[in-house]
């Protein structure tokens, strides 16, 4: 289907036509409009939003708007793509369309013919969208086909797609034509002459247009001679070394037709006055200069006749059009083809525009001409003295040009080649770049000069410009001087060469003044004045006085601005070829201002110079900048701000075109209040930069996952941290900081919780919905119930999860501060799983919390070889040296890769760059008050910029508005006595501020680093004042900021803080911290029950503040207890929110609050605050703490029940301690006291008849019985179920006898109480029991009774305890093996959430133990047993001291199995300890004894060494000694002791019956485990059978190996079939099978290696190669030695006689 695009439609190409069609216009505003947002945004995906937006408003219009490009070159596109092109009939358009305004009446719809003459197609959606965004990065005007309409008023012929060219250039002129006035006098040429080498015009290259035009002769007088002119500056550019062309070489030749329609230009002469110019010749007709080209010698001339008659007019020149070259294609520099096109060079140069064309007539149409000859000079340039940097390709090029008869031809002719120079300079930019466009910078000047009418901006931009230029200039003068010029034979430019008319550039782009490429000097001859710098200095500032002036300042015009008295020197006594002055008159003063300079006469011809550029609106930079080169003709009377070197001069241009805010633009005139904005970038830390960006870019490959930065107040630690925001934004990441404060967190953990909420309304807001259906997804699996315990701290969390939170959910935690860190560190991982990089900056940690430190650590935990999270942490090394707590947390985390960066004072290099930034001064100039500045402040940043804004306060600095910039009073400032340190400085300067203002920022500090806008609208109303304008005033001075996206002001620094501190004596600060403290209670005393978690900031700022206050600010009566009850309630806040380390501190300034007498007049509020500080106590392990409460509480109980809460903390503390046997005494004295009875041991009859009761109770109730019961309530039985649990815990190790009477207690206190959250572990418990006295079903059941109730909210705190109970004493004896791994896995999570430390890494470590039994893949085994030492190590609890030595026997024969018995004689295998090392350390415990008997056993039976199986053979003897539970490895253990028993009866006569009845034990157990569970104990038991028939010589043997082989294939236990086909393979061996023998012996050492015993299958291969000589590379792959295995039964000795 044909598309015809519509006005809504976006057209991508190039062209007017297209550039103009309407659906273009519109999207350029919309682009435009939009793009300083896009700009702004920092968010990618909002960036994207923007581009999309923009899209949908096209496709939303009617009709409806597409992105279009064209598909085909058609026709019709061929003629259409030239204006004025073939309009349908065969005839030519009209031509006199302009860019952009064409004729609509002759289109359709509005639609260009030229746009309707293409085929379009629909641009791709992902390719239009990249395109907008491109749009929207750029800047105005840049780039082609869908430019602005400005940008193409001045552009050539471009390309429309179909390889023409469009004609339809403007003809809007953007400044006048003027030619550069030279010298007059003639002077004669010289150089040689070349061959012609004529290349045909290419058809298409130049097309006429029809219309009625004034004669070319009229139009071409624009550019007739004038004074001081000649036909060099025809353009206005003259060429270096380059003669004029003498009248007689020229001859006139005129003839022809009158045509007002012709393809080329018409024949025209030369006009003889046009040529005996100097310094002239062809090549410089349009501003194209090479320097030593040679001129046009006569001789080089050929004649060219047209015919008619000879021409008697002598105004008029022509060119014929017989050999344009191709599309203007390279010319050389002196030939006639720079006339034209005014470039040359190696590129392709574009047609000229027909209108330029069509302004010229023929020669026949001039009357009373006469025809000359002329002799065009081809490829007559000198090459052996070419010195360009490109070579000139030679060609011919030949034409005529009439010259125009009056002052409207005249005009016409300077706009067209005006606008065609502009239309090529723009097209260079636009896509269509035909090459460099090189010219002098006289003629720069005149096409990119302001036109008259325009003002203030456009005289900026013309500036800013120039400065390119300015800038390159200065370099070529620097490395002139250096002498590193190429080609060049001296080495400096002559003093006389520095001068305007001998600069010329190169550029290329739109504007050419955007894209300066080159500029350079052309030495006029002369040689050997190279003087000294300072005049060559002065000879530059002429030259850019006349830049950024655009007036010409002359020789003969110097009277005019340098020679205003006669005392005054001429141009050259002034210095500009000499250095050296005679007279005493000019000896320099020791020292001189500009204001001492400005009376003298050589200061008032520099000031009207610099008066007239800012009469034209040049920045007072620029108006100083060339002040300062002028200066320099003073010698040794300029003032100290003149330029002494063109190093100098290049940093100054440098910077005004690198930072024009800073250093160009003008200061706003303010002078009643003059500010000094201090630069915010890092100065002088780019070492520091590259470190830290090295370790960003390292995080990718795991070697690095952070940066600490360390240093003392003020260095810029902070700041720095920005740099790390700015890395992260260039990665797409997403970065968030925060800053703990001195005076510690309001709210607990409120500093992470403040940086995590960040994050969370980060990711909402810039996610798609899928991305957040993802997060919500895994966050809830990740956190489950345990949500709302981190939405107390991360309000956003609720915006990530809000199906979570619709309903009212509650949590329940073993210890919340540990499932804090585990929440933390999931919503951390998660954010990252689907952003790709996050960093995290964490400030000023010398004041974190203990509970915030080991958060932190635990983050950097959970990220280890995460590369797309980063952290960045810095702290204050002066004031952490006693910080023991601290320096630990340091010592502890510095396993970690983390790259420290420890800061130090900035240089006095630095400090110049601050002032210079600040000032907006060059850097040479704040050069000698940097180094005073640096000598006061020592290098320190804060203290640096404090004295800054104190010396402007005190005039010290100040700005000069004569001149427009800032000053100084060096002397004073030297002289100016300042404190010691920054907080000094900082407390004199506020003593200085008005009342108002120091009580403002007394009360701010009041309330930390920063106060909030809700707290500051109470404290007006408690104050009576307008507390915030008081702050905004404050902020005005620097001393705080105002946050209004935080609502919050904020100190700039926390020294600023402490100053403001400072400024009250103690009692004051006292008063106010209680006065705001209680008037923010009066505001949410009321609605603190109901308050939600935007008020407990509130609530908590309320309470730090009385307790800042302390006891001794209370001056009313009741007061005390009321700031006591309102810490009580605050530290169970806290304890909500997972704190306990606050909690205590809360409830120990409750208790500073009460009275004395407080156990009698506030009994309640007393006994509540001692039970809750004890149990905080407890939690946090300060046994001291909880022994000094308790004893109280003990005191003074009305009863005991008042007292059991304290004496179970102290029990609690016992238990924590590891000292289990205290703790049992202790839980087991409470029990008696409430009443319970002692404990009986299992075996008691009297323990028998409870558990035959309680098995009756049990089987009469059914689950959903159970289940629906209603929940326990009383806080007693509570505390009883809770010491039963901790005897059930405690007597694992120190007395299981008695656990069985402690699961009947749980279970029996449950059902007569109700549910509780121990409901679970006493069911667990319970059927542990069962399972152990073999009633295994009952067990089975009540096992998943407990699971069931965990899936209850509000049962399921003890989750880890109760799946460690459930799985590894019970269902394991039913359930697959694999899925107690899973369940283990779950219980380690269930820990974690619920902060069960033990429990929830006993869980793991299970995980990884029931692994190995069920045959897992042992590299995986291996690496998961590992991660877990590497975890376990450096924790502190004598459990996980137990956990890692198993883990050690674990790890130590996983590896012994892939790799070989000899890594046991090793001490560490990869940085872990062996057995060996462990063991020797190891504490003699019985479960110890009984793990290392089982390893060792199993590893030495699958190597075969039966020495060693001897040795550890009595597992099951151990397991009845010491009562141990059966469990999964124990039954791991009982296996390889029943084939080893069953060995040991074949191979040792004597002790036959013995192993005989040992083995035959343990097949029963087996037999009666698999009546439960054949999946995990079939094949075991088979086995078992197999080896007992054959010890007993049974011939069914073989049936069962290839039984029991089968049925560990299909369960999968891999390690089992191993063990299985080896035992048959000897089997076959002994019976002299060998083939099968050996086949099943091949099937067992591949499945030891599908299972990783490497080891031992290298150890079965060797067998099989050693007795029967075969080559197992050789033998049946895997499938078919099953097939040999599997093949249908028959007798053995029928196989033993086919055998045979």
């Amino acid at each position: 289907m044909t598309i015809v695009p519509t006005e809504n439609d976006v057209l991508f190409g190039r062209g007017g036509a297209i550039n103009f069609h309407p659906g273009n216009n519109r999207f350029r505003s919309m682009v435009a409009a939009q793009r300083q947002k896009f700009a702004e945004e920092k968010v990618r995906k909002k960036k994207r939003a923007i581009a999309t937006n923009i899209m949908d408003a096209i496709h939303n219009a009617q009709p409806p708007g597409r992105f279009l490009m064209e598909a085909l070159k058609s026709q019709s596109g061929e003629q259409g793509g030239h204006q004025g092109g073939n309009n349908g009939n065969g005839n030519r358009g009209n031509g006199n369309n302009r860019r952009g305004s064409f004729d609509r009446e002759a289109s359709k719809d509005g639609i260009h013919p030229v746009i309707l003459g293409k085929v379009w197609v629909c641009v791709e959606h992902d390719k239009a969208l990249s395109k907008v965004m491109h749009r929207l990065r750029e800047k105005d005007n840049e780039g082609s086909g869908l430019q602005t309409p400005a940008a193409n008023s001045v552009q050539g012929a471009e390309n429309d797609g179909d390889g023409s060219r469009s004609s339809d250039a403007s003809t809007s002129a953007v400044g006048s034509l003027k030619s550069a006035p030279v010298n007059e006098d003639s002077s004669q040429m010289s150089g040689g002459g070349g061959g012609s080498n004529d290349r045909p015009l290419p058809s298409g290259s130049i097309k006429p247009s029809s219309g009625t035009h004034r004669t070319s002769a009229a139009v071409l007088e624009k550019i007739l001679p004038r004074p001081r002119n000649n036909f060099s500056s025809l353009v206005g550019v003259g060429g270096p070394n380059q003669h004029a062309l003498p009248p007689e070489s020229i001859g006139m030749n005129l003839g022809g037709e009158q045509s007002q329609h012709f393809e080329s230009f018409a024949d025209a002469a030369i006009p003889r006055n046009f040529v005996a110019q100097p310094m002239n010749n062809f090549s410089s007709q349009v501003g194209i200069e090479r320097p030593n080209h040679h001129s046009l010698p006569s001789e080089s001339f050929t004649e060219i006749r047209q015919g008619g008659e000879q021409s008697r007019g002598s105004e008029a020149f022509a060119l014929t059009s017989a050999t344009v070259t191709q599309s203007f294609a390279p010319q050389p520099m002196n030939t006639f083809s720079s006339l034209v096109v005014g470039v040359g060079g190696p590129n392709p140069l574009p047609s000229l525009p027909s209108e330029l064309i069509q302004g010229a007539r023929s020669a026949s149409s001039i009357s009373n001409s006469r025809e000359s000859e002329i002799k065009l000079p081809f490829n007559a340039a000198d090459t052996s003295n070419n010195n360009n940097d490109n070579p000139i390709t030679q060609t011919q090029m030949r034409g005529t040009l009439v010259a125009p008869q009056d002052e409207n031809e005249k005009k016409m002719m300077g706009e067209l080649v005006e606008t065609f120079l502009r239309d090529f300079s723009a097209q260079n930019d636009g896509g269509g770049a035909q090459g460099p466009l090189e010219l002098s910078l006289q003629r720069w000047m005149e096409i990119s000069k302001p036109r008259p009418d325009q003002q203030g901006g456009n005289v900026l931009e013309y500036i800013q410009s120039a400065l390119p230029i300015a800038l390159k200039l200065t370099e070529c003068l620097i490395k002139e001087e250096r002498g590193d010029q190429p080609n060049k034979r001296n080495t400096s430019v002559p003093l006389s060469s520095i001068a305007m008319a001998n600069v010329f550039l190169r550029a290329m782009g739109s504007g050419v003044s955007h894209s300066i490429q080159h500029v350079w000097i052309t030495n006029r001859g002369g040689g050997g004045d190279y003087s000294q710098v300072t005049s060559r200095l002065f000879a530059l500032g002429i030259v850019l006085y006349e830049l950024f002036s655009v007036d010409h300042l002359l020789q003969e015009d110097m009277p005019e601005f340098f020679n205003v008295t006669s005392d005054l020197p001429t141009l050259n006594a002034i210095g500009l070829n000499n250095e050296s002055r005679t007279d005493d008159h000019y000896r320099r003063p020791s020292k001189k201002s500009h204001r001492q300079l400005s009376s003298s006469p050589e200061g008032n011809a520099i000031s009207q110079c610099t008066a007239r550029l800012k009469s034209k609106g040049a920045p007072s930079s620029i108006c100083a900048l060339v002040g300062n080169l002028l200066d320099c003709s003073n010698g040794e009377f300029s003032s100290d701000d003149c330029y002494k070197s063109f190093q100098d001069l290049q940093l100054d241009l440098k910077l005004m075109m690198d930072d024009p805010f800073c250093f160009l633009d003008d200061i706003p005139a303010n002078p009643m209040q003059p500010l000094l904005m201090l630069g915010d970038k890092i100065y002088g830390r780019e070492e520091e930069m590259k470190v830290i960006k090295q370790s960003f870019l390292l995080r990718n490959e795991g070697k690095c996952c952070g940066v600490i930065t360390k240093g003392g107040a003020g260095v810029g630690k902070s700041k720095l941290a920005t740099y790390v925001e700015d890395l992260t934004i260039q990665s797409n990441g997403y970065f968030a900081m925060a800053k703990f404060d001195q005076n510690e967190d309001v709210v607990p953990l409120s500093t992470i919780g403040s940086l995590f909420n960040s994050l969370c309304n980060l990711f909402v807001q810039s996610s798609t919905p899928a991305e957040l259906e993802l997060v919500e997804e895994i966050l809830d699996s990740a956190l489950s119930n345990q949500a709302d315990l981190l939405a107390g701290v991360v309000p956003a969390l609720k915006k990530l999860m809000p199906s979570a939170f619709k309903n009212e959910i509650s949590s329940s935690c073993v210890d919340s501060a540990a499932s804090m860190r585990y929440l933390f560190g999931k919503l951390l991982l998660t954010l990252a799983s689907i952003w790709g990089q996050i960093s995290v900056c964490i400030d000023d940690l010398q004041w974190a919390d203990p509970a915030s430190l080991l958060l932190i650590s635990y983050l950097m935990s959970s990220a280890a070889g995460c590369s797309s999270i980063f952290f960045t942490f810095s702290y204050r090394d002066d004031e952490v040296s006693d910080n023991g707590r601290f320096n630990a947390w340091l010592y502890s985390i510095s396993s970690f890769p983390v790259k420290v960066i420890t800061l130090k004072e900035i240089s006095p290099g630095s400090v110049t760059s601050i002032l210079s930034d600040s000032l907006h001064l060059s850097p040479r100039l704040t050069r000698p008050l940097a180094s005073v500045l640096h000598h006061k402040t020592r290098g320190n940043p804060l203290f640096l910029r404090q004295l800054i804004e104190l010396l402007r306060e005190q005039g010290l600095i100040f700005i000069d508005w004569s001149h427009t910039r800032w000053t100084w009073d060096l002397n004073k400032i030297i002289n100016t006595e300042l404190h010691s340190d920054v907080l000094a400085l900082l407390v004199s300067e506020m003593q200085g501020l008005p009342t108002d203002l120091q009580f403002g920022l007394k009360v701010a500090s009041c309330w930390g680093s920063c106060v909030k806008y809700s707290i500051v609208d109470i404290l007006s109303e408690e104050l009576k004042v307008d507390l915030a304008a008081i702050l905004k005033k404050v902020c005005k001075r620097s001393f705080m900021t105002n946050i209004s996206d935080d609502a919050v002001f904020r100190f700039s620094h926390d020294k600023i803080e402490q100053a403001a501190h400072d400024l009250m004596p103690e009692q004051q600060r006292r008063k106010y911290h209680m006065r705001f403290g209680l008037a923010l209670f009066s505001n949410i005393l009321n609605s603190y029950p109901n308050a939600g978690v935007g008020d407990d900031e509130l609530f908590f700022a309320a309470v730090n503040q009385t307790n800042s206050g302390g006891p001794s600010a209370v001056t009313k009566t009741g007061q005390k207890s009321l700031v006591a009850g309102l810490n009580l309630k605050a530290g169970r806040r806290a304890i909500e929110l997972s704190d306990y380390r606050a909690a205590f501190k809360l409830f120990k300034h409750g208790i500073s609050f009460l009275e004395n007498g407080h156990w009698t007049t506030c009994y309640k509020l007393s006994l509540d605050l001692f039970n809750a500080v004890a149990e905080a106590a407890c939690v946090i392990n300060d046994g001291d703490a909880v022994k000094i409460y308790s004893d109280q509480v003990v005191a003074h109980a009305n009863c005991f029940d008042d007292k059991i809460n304290c004496l179970y903390s102290t029990t609690q503390v016992l238990r924590n301690s590891e000292k289990l046997v205290d703790c049992g005494d202790s839980a087991m004295d409470l029990l008696s006291r409430v009443g319970e009875e002692s404990l009986r041991p299992l075996g008691d009859p009297k323990l028998n008849i409870e558990i035959q009761d309680m098995n009756s109770v049990l089987l009469n109730m059914s689950d959903e019985t159970i289940l629906n019961m209603e929940k326990a309530t009383s806080d007693k039985n509570r505390i009883i179920l809770k010491l039963y649990a901790m005897c059930l815990s405690a007597f694992q190790y120190i007395n299981p006898s008695l656990k069985a009477a402690v699961s009947v207690r749980l279970v029996s206190h449950t059902l007569k109480t109700g549910l509780s959250a121990m409901s679970p572990i006493a069911f667990a418990a319970y059927g542990e029991l069962l399972a152990g006295i073999g009633q295994i079903p009952e067990a089975c059941r009540l096992g998943r009774l407990a699971m069931k109730l965990l899936q209850k909210r509000d049962l399921a705190t003890q989750s880890s305890h109760a799946i460690f109970l459930v799985h590894q004493t019970i269902l394991w004896l039913s359930d697959p093996l694999q899925s107690i791994v899973d369940a283990h896995l779950l219980g380690q999570k269930a820990g974690q959430q619920s902060g069960d430390v033990v429990l929830s890494n006993l869980n793991w470590h299970l995980s990884i133990v029931v692994s190995i039994v069920a045959g897992y893949e042992l590299n995986d085994v291996a690496e998961k047993s590992t991660f877990y030492i590497r975890e376990v190590q450096g924790l502190e609890n004598q459990l996980f001291a137990g956990f890692m030595i198993f883990s050690v026997l674990l790890h130590s024969t996983v590896l012994a199995l892939k790799e070989g018995l000899h890594v046991l004689e090793l001490d560490h295998i990869y940085n872990i300890p062996t057995e060996r090392v462990v063991l020797a350390e190891a504490p003699p415990k019985p479960m110890i004894e009984l793990q290392t008997k089982i390893y060792r056993l199993s590893r030495a039976f699958l190597f075969r060494q039966f020495d060693e199986v001897a040795v550890n053979v009595d597992i099951s003897d151990t397991i009845a000694k010491y009562k141990h539970q059966l469990n999964p490895l124990y039954l791991h253990g009982v296996l390889f002791e029943g084939l080893a028993s069953f060995y040991f009866a074949r191979e040792r006569p004597n002790e036959r019956l013995k192993w005989i009845t040992k083995g035959d034990s343990v097949l029963a157990r087996m037999r009666g485990l698999s009546d439960h569970s054949s999946w995990n104990w079939k094949n075991k038991t088979l086995l078992l059978e197999a080896e007992l028939m054959y010890t007993l010589r049974d011939e069914g043997a073989a049936l069962f190996y290839e039984k029991a082989i089968q049925s560990a294939r299909e369960q999968k236990f891999t390690h089992e079939e191993g063990i299985a086909s080896e035992l048959a393979g000897m089997f076959y061996h002994e019976k002299g099978l060998h083939q099968k023998s050996s086949q099943l012996l091949l099937h067992s050492a591949r499945s030891y290696e599908k299972w990783g015993a490497l080891a031992v299958a290298r150890r079965v291969k060797g067998f099989i190669e050693k007795q029967y000589g075969l080559d197992v590379s050789q033998m049946l792959g895997d499938d078919d030695a099953l097939e040999c295995i599997f093949e249908p039964s028959e007798s053995v000795s029928n196989k033993r006689q086919v055998s045979g």
